[in-house]
């Protein structure tokens, strides 16, 4: 047993000690939470507001709600990489490339050797409104702060041309030098136009209209999911249980350190 031993175990059973008993208990409270909320609609989430604004309240109407609808946009929005009809989407481009590197091996001999890696080089992200919908009721969902549950698109693969030139996003690229392209990586997720939306998060009046958006109450869970409520509740679960055992482990780790460093 050392004084570094001591250190470094001390410092991995802290971590695995808030991963086990603070992080894990967090995820499972948001679960619990969830699991005895009740759905309101969109249609009694505008009448209380109406009723509100008519009597000159409705800049301080606030509501913690749970809602479920449909996701809609303003117009017709297509992802850029595979043209899906979507409400949102996030897309990105990631270049794969091989660099080469100098080292030392283990008799001193001086080698070069090809290295494949990767880089984002663009990502880009919908601009058009995102609400949710329920028959003649629609609310805007403002996404800052949001836990945003998308649906993965299909993945493309495209070697690199030397002859032609590329642009993502409206952006030209140039190929860096020094390293030798060997493609691009089209990623993007979505939420499919018309796709069922979870809602959790707080209800306001923001300029002029209702929308959903990030708990004014810290702490509070602001979720945006394609999944159901059951999917999103059983994913929360299985999080915590993987936190607190990962925080368990961490724990032994540090003190085998801390005994036997």
């Amino acid at each position: 047993m050392t004084m570094v031993g001591i250190g470094v175990g001390g410092l991995l059973a802290a971590g695995g000690a808030y991963l086990a008993f603070v992080q894990s208990k967090k995820k499972a409270g948001f679960a619990t939470e969830l699991k005895f909320m009740k759905a309101t609609s969109l249609a009694e989430i505008s009448e209380s507001f109406r009723s509100m604004d008519a009597e000159g309240l409705g800049d301080s109407y606030k509501d913690f709600v749970e809602v479920n609808g449909a996701a809609v946009t303003d117009g017709e929005l297509k992802s850029p990489h595979n043209e899906t009809p979507c409400a949102y989407y996030e897309a990105s481009v990631m270049r794969e490339y091989e660099q080469m590197e100098t080292y030392t091996d283990k008799d001193g001999k001086v080698k070069t050797r090809r290295n494949k890696l990767y880089e984002n080089v663009s990502r880009d992200k919908s601009s058009s409104p995102l609400y949710i919908a329920d028959g003649d009721t629609k609310v805007r969902i403002d996404l800052q702060g949001a836990d945003l549950q998308l649906k993965s698109a299909a993945t493309r693969y495209e070697p690199f041309k030397e002859e032609r030139g590329y642009s993502f996003f409206g952006i030209n690229f140039s190929v860096p030098t020094g390293t030798r392209t060997l493609g691009f990586r089209y990623e993007e997720r979505i939420i499919p136009a018309g796709h069922p939306l979870y809602v959790v998060g707080e209800v306001r009046k923001s300029g002029g209209e209702l929308s959903i958006g990030q708990p004014s109450e810290k702490g509070k869970p602001f979720i945006v999911s394609v999944k159901s409520e059951e999917e999103v509740i059983g994913s929360m679960e299985g999080s915590a249980k993987t936190t607190m055992y990962f925080g368990y482990v961490l724990i032994a780790i540090g003190i085998a350190a801390a005994v036997f460093l």
